[in-house]
């Protein structure tokens, strides 16, 4: 039994905070089925209270519009057809507290000399200036955004963030709910609401995409990205299996080889299959080293994340590079994740000025056609930070070094170094025994990949961004939508 069917009876706090599909459906789908198991639901929801968010980083009025519109029509569908919707209670933040009125009497740091100042910035044990910094990482793809330029961006999350902290303390103290649910945990809009419950041991649950496109994840008392709640989901759902897991597991992997588009964009797509580097014609007799960079914006912000012991992966990268110059036995290669194309960034930045200068590493741009698949299984070692590949290259049986958290460290199937030294020993050592691959293990992430999340019932997916609920398309109204496409486009 999934934990959406245990819930009976209690008092519910759904926080709406991000619209495009399937989220919205999916809070109507939450909302819906707790409903019809006679729990009561206040559903807070954003009439322009939030001056950053992620589905609108620049407060823009005709994205406030459509977004408030969309999800009126979301609510109207939800009461039309629910049953007890009696229960269904819509509050706003404004019946709570003001946004104008309490930041007027605050004194909150809004100034920052850098990232990292910003991401130290505290609000009453709440970390707020983490917070703001993962939201301004993910709308400017940069991992060290130059502060300067976003400057208002900051104030207005620093402000959004206090004021959302606040206003969750009173609203949990007045309607005192036995569970929270809010989307993700990781922006300024709902890491407020995280730390509220988790100062004040309320039960909470975040929602995301699931494993498949017509799945949802419904986490309770974890965000969606929780290394230690992945691994031990991983367990459980591998030990407590009752189909063919194996076959399940590998299908993982052969449909990301097939580029197979069934929970989110393929990434190697557009690469042309089998196509290696024009160097390898010169790699007879040599080592081939493979590194695979991670988008470093996809992860800032998130709890538990990044390399064991290098500061972050460009420097881990060149360090390697570096100490690897004097082996003319081994050729290394280091391939851009395709999710940096085109992004002018300080990962992109560093990787121009800094990585191409050394003459031991060949970069292969985010934006080439290499076959990812082709080289993993060219190479001898692969190495990563966390992406997916470290897990498909053990799959394909190569030895992988594994540098950085990632979902998949559990497993018995990386060599997880402790340092530089112990590194560069296993890349360069002929006399180094890697560990054993245990295809089980690769099986293991493959199937809960396959399988972690709930199968909804009332949202039916059409692609990655587009669905139906009760076979109708949750639309904004008509004249709201073309008035935000005609000024956007006067813009």
């Amino acid at each position: 039994m999934n934990p959406l069917d245990t819930i009976h009876n209690q008092t519910i706090l759904i926080q709406s905070s991000f619209h495009p599909t399937p989220h919205l459906e999916t809070e109507m789908e939450i909302a819906e089925r707790l409903l019809a198991q006679n729990n009561t639901i206040y559903w807070l929801v954003c009439k322009k209270d939030f001056k950053v968010c992620f589905n609108n980083p620049t407060h823009d009025k005709w994205i406030c519009n459509v977004c408030i519109s969309r999800e009126k029509k979301g609510i109207q569908e939800v009461k039309k057809n629910a049953k007890n919707p009696e229960n269904l209670i819509i509050i706003e933040y404004s019946n709570y507290l003001k946004f104008e009125e309490y930041v007027s009497k605050q004194n909150l740091k809004l100034d920052f000399k850098s990232i990292q100042e910003l991401k130290s910035y505290s609000y009453n044990d709440y970390d707020l200036g983490m917070a703001t910094a993962s939201s301004l990482v993910s709308f400017t793809r940069d991992h060290e955004p130059k502060l300067d330029n976003h400057q208002n961006f900051i104030a207005d999350g620093i402000k959004t963030g206090a004021y959302l902290f606040e206003t969750f303390n009173t609203i949990t103290k007045s309607i005192n709910p036995d569970l929270v649910i809010f989307f993700n945990g990781r922006f300024v809009e709902n890491r407020p609401l995280l730390r509220t419950c988790q100062q004040n041991n309320i039960k909470y649950a975040t929602h995301e995409r699931g494993g498949k496109l017509n799945t949802f994840l419904f986490r309770e008392n974890s965000i969606p990205h929780s290394i230690e709640t992945v691994s031990k989901e991983m367990e459980s759902l591998w030990k407590n299996a009752e189909d063919d897991k194996n076959e399940i597991g590998k299908r993982f992997y052969t449909n990301r080889i097939e580029r197979v588009e069934d929970a989110w964009y393929s990434f190697t797509k557009e690469q042309q299959e089998g196509r290696l580097p024009e160097s390898f014609k010169h790699n007879e007799g040599k080592k081939v080293i493979t590194i695979f960079n991670s988008s470093l914006d996809e992860y800032e912000g998130l709890e538990g994340f990044g390399p064991y012991f290098y500061e972050n992966d460009n420097l881990g990268i060149k360090q390697i590079a570096q100490s690897l110059s004097a082996h003319e036995n081994i050729k290394l290669y280091l391939r851009i994740h395709p999710n940096l194309k085109g992004i002018d960034n300080a990962q992109n930045k560093f990787i121009k000025e800094e990585l191409k200068t050394i003459d031991s590493i060949e970069i292969i741009g985010a934006e080439d056609s290499v076959d990812t698949y082709a080289l993993i299984n060219k190479s001898d070692i692969i190495v990563v930070f966390g992406s997916t590949v470290g897990a498909e290259a053990a799959f394909a049986g190569k030895n992988v070094i594994l540098l950085g958290r990632a979902a998949y460290e559990k497993l018995n199937c990386f060599y997880i170094p402790t340092s530089h030294e112990e590194t560069i020993n296993a890349i360069t050592n002929s006399t180094f025994v890697f560990p054993k691959i245990d295809s089980e293990e690769t099986l293991k992430y493959g199937y809960w990949n396959e399988n972690f999340g709930i199968k909804y019932q009332k949202y039916k997916p059409i692609n990655i961004s587009k669905g139906t609920y009760k076979g109708k398309k949750i639309k904004a109204n008509r004249i709201t939508s073309e008035l935000k496409r005609f000024f956007n486009n006067k813009k």
